[in-house]
C-alpha cells in the first residue's frame, strides 16, 4: 500500500461528503474520499428549476430493477447520483426531516440513541432555516432552507386551495404539522440549488488534510484480521491500494454500500458462495430489508390555459393517512405545476431501457406547459426488497429489487392517494380556475378495481432506496448503533443503508444527519 490516510470514506455523495468535511476538523487527521464519479461542475447541477434533466444524464447511475412481479412484470428506472455530491446533486431540494416517529422506532428497535430527540440537535445542525414556521428549526447551519411557497405560484395555489375546499388543514409547515396539505420547503442558496457539496465541500475543500479522489471505484475492503485497514480501487484502469490508519466509512448509498461489503466477503455465506467469494464475516442481513417509496406517475391534467411557461420549483404537498390514528403519515401527494418530463427524455428513457445505453440530453425539455401532474406514493411501505451480487466483478452492477407492492397492502394505499388526487383534480379550485380535465388514468378507468391495475402498471421510483446496511440487534442488523460493522474493526457504514425502516419523508435531510452523526461517534471514540 503506497498511501495512508487517517480515514478513508467510500463514496462522496450526501452522508460521505457530510462525514469527510467534518473529520477534516480535525487538525491532526487525513481523510481521503474515494468516489466512482466524476468532480465535474455542470450547470445542469446548480439551476433548481432542471433539476429532471439530471434523470439519466452521467451524473445519474440510472439503476434498473429485477421485474416487479406485483406491477405485471415491468422494470422501474432508478435514479440515483454519481459524481461528487452524490444523490444531493439530483435530488429535487426538497428539506424534508423525518417524522419523530421514523426515529423513535429505530430505537425502539435497537437502535439506541437514535430517537427523534437525540437527533434532532444534529437535524438543527445542517439547516439555516430562512423563514419563521418551525420553532425547532435550525439556524446557521450549512444549507440554507427556504418556503416554496414564497414564490406564489397560482396552480400550485389551486393544489392548496383544492385541498382546503376537500376539506384537508392547510399547515404552515409539514416539518411540524405532519398531517395536512401545504408548502415543502427546500435546500436553495442565492437561487442555486443547495445540498452537501455546496454547503459542506465547497467551503472546506482546500484543505490541505481533505483529498476527494474522484472516477476510483472501490473494488474490495482490506482486512488484517478482524480488522479493516484499507481499499483497493480502481482509478485510472489501474488497481490501487490505500490505507487507513484509522477508519474506513462506507458512504455508497443503499444500493452500492451493501455490493462492497458482499465483494469483501462481508454477507450471507450462501449467497457468497455463489460467486466464489470466501466468508469474512457472516452476516446475512447485507443488501436485504431494501426499502423505497413506490410513486405512482399520474394522475396528469390537461387545464384548458397554460400553466407557468419555465420549469418550477414549488412543491405543494399533502401528507396524509390512510386510516386515523397514525402516528406519522403513510401518505404523501405531490403536486407538480407543470409535468418535468417531456418527449425527450422519454424518448430517451426508452432508449436507455431498450440498449442500455442513452444520449445526453442538455437542455431544457420541451413540456405543454397545460400538462400538470400528481404524484402520490406510499411513504410508510410494508413491502421489503433486496440487493444482491450479479457478478464477482465490482465493476458489475448489482442485481435490485425493492419488491414493489409485495405487500398488498402498500398497493392498496396507493390506489386511496391516487383517489384522492383524482378528486382534487375534479375540486372547484381546479375546474372552475384552470378548467382541469384528467388525461390518466381517464375516464376509462372508472371502477376501483381498474385504478388499481392502472396504478400498478404506473408506479415508479422515489428514489429513496433505504435499509440494505440496518442498524440494529436483531439477526439481519449489519451495523450498530454507532454504525459499526458488526463482527469487523474499524469498519463503519454511514449512509440510508442503515435505515431501520425508511422515514415517511423524503430521504435526504435524514442521510445528512447521518453523515453528520457518524463523523461524532468518530470523534468521540478518539477523545476516549
Amino acid at each position: 500500500m503506497t498511501e495512508t490516510y487517517d480515514f478513508v470514506v467510500v463514496g462522496g455523495g450526501t452522508a460521505g461528503l457530510v462525514a469527510a468535511a467534518r473529520l477534516s476538523e480535525l487538525p491532526e487527521a487525513t481523510v481521503l474520499v474515494l468516489e466512482a464519479g466524476s468532480a465535474k461542475d455542470d450547470p445542469l447541477l446548480e439551476v433548481p428549476e432542471l433539476w429532471s434533466q439530471t434523470n439519466l444524464s452521467e451524473f445519474d447511475w440510472a439503476y434498473l430493477t429485477e421485474p416487479q412481479q406485483a406491477m405485471g412484470g415491468e422494470t422501474v428506472y432508478s435514479a440515483a447520483g454519481r459524481g461528487v455530491g452524490g444523490s444531493s446533486n439530483i435530488y429535487h431540494m426538497i428539506h424534508n426531516r423525518g417524522r419523530d416517529a421514523d426515529y423513535d422506532s429505530w430505537a425502539y428497535g435497537g437502535a439506541a440513541g437514535w430517537s427523534a430527540k437525540d437527533v434532532l440537535p444534529y437535524l438543527q445542525r445542517i439547516e439555516n432555516q430562512q423563514d419563521g414556521t418551525n420553532p425547532t428549526a435550525g439556524q446557521g447551519g450549512p444549507i440554507d432552507v427556504v418556503n416554496a411557497g414564497d414564490e406564489g405560484n397560482p396552480v400550485s395555489q389551486a393544489f392548496v386551495d383544492a385541498c382546503v375546499e376537500l376539506g384537508y388543514p392547510e399547515v404552515a409547515d409539514v416539518n411540524v404539522d405532519y398531517f395536512g396539505v401545504g408548502w415543502h420547503h427546500l435546500d436553495i442558496k442565492d437561487g442555486k440549488r443547495g445540498g452537501v457539496r455546496t454547503g459542506y465541500y465547497e467551503p472546506v475543500k482546500d484543505r490541505t488534510n481533505l483529498v476527494v479522489r474522484a472516477e476510483s471505484t472501490a473494488t474490495r475492503l482490506l482486512f488484517e484480521g478482524s480488522r479493516c485497514v484499507g481499499v483497493e480501487y480502481l482509478n485510472g484502469g489501474e488497481l490501487k491500494q490505500v490505507r487507513a490508519a484509522r477508519e474506513v466509512v462506507v458512504s455508497s448509498g443503499a444500493i452500492e454500500s451493501p455490493k462492497l461489503l458482499l465483494l469483501s466477503g462481508i454477507g450471507d455465506p450462501g449467497r457468497l458462495a455463489e460467486f466464489g467469494i470466501d466468508v469474512r464475516v457472516d452476516l446475512p442481513g447485507v443488501g436485504e430489508n431494501y426499502q423505497n417509496h413506490p410513486l405512482v406517475i399520474g394522475p396528469t391534467g390537461y387545464m384548458d390555459k397554460p400553466g407557468p411557461s419555465e420549469g418550477v420549483i414549488n412543491e405543494p404537498v399533502l401528507f396524509w393517512g390512510s386510516e386515523p390514528g397514525l402516528l406519522a403519515p403513510d401518505l404523501e401527494l405531490w403536486f407538480l405545476p407543470r409535468a418535468p418530463w417531456g418527449e425527450k427524455l422519454i424518448e430517451k428513457l426508452v432508449q436507455w431501457k431498450t440498449t442500455g445505453s442513452a444520449t445526453s440530453v442538455h437542455e431544457q425539455d420541451e413540456v405543454d406547459p397545460h400538462l400538470v401532474i400528481m404524484l402520490p406514493a406510499v411513504v410508510r411501505p410494508l413491502s421489503r426488497g433486496w440487493i444482491r451480487l450479479a457478478s464477482a466483478d465490482p465493476t458489475v452492477r448489482p442485481r435490485v429489487n425493492p419488491n414493489f407492492y409485495g405487500e398488498r397492502a402498500d398497493l392498496v394505499r396507493a390506489t386511496d392517494c391516487t383517489e384522492i388526487a383524482r378528486e382534487v383534480f375534479r375540486s372547484k379550485a381546479f375546474t372552475s380556475q384552470w378548467g382541469v380535465k384528467e388525461v390518466a388514468p381517464g375516464p376509462d378507468v372508472k371502477t376501483r378495481a381498474e385504478l388499481e391495475t392502472w396504478v400498478s402498471r404506473n408506479t415508479g421510483s422515489y428514489h429513496h432506496y433505504s435499509g440494505t446496511c440496518k442498524m440494529g440487534i436483531d439477526e439481519l442488523a449489519v451495523v450498530d448503533a454507532r454504525l459499526r460493522v458488526h463482527g469487523v474493526q474499524g469498519l463503519r457504514v454511514a449512509d440510508t443503508s442503515v435505515m431501520p425502516t425508511i422515514v415517511s419523508a423524503h430521504t435526504h435531510t435524514s442521510a445528512v444527519m447521518i453523515g453528520e452523526r457518524v463523523a461524532d461517534f468518530i470523534k468521540q471514540d478518539l477523545a476516549q
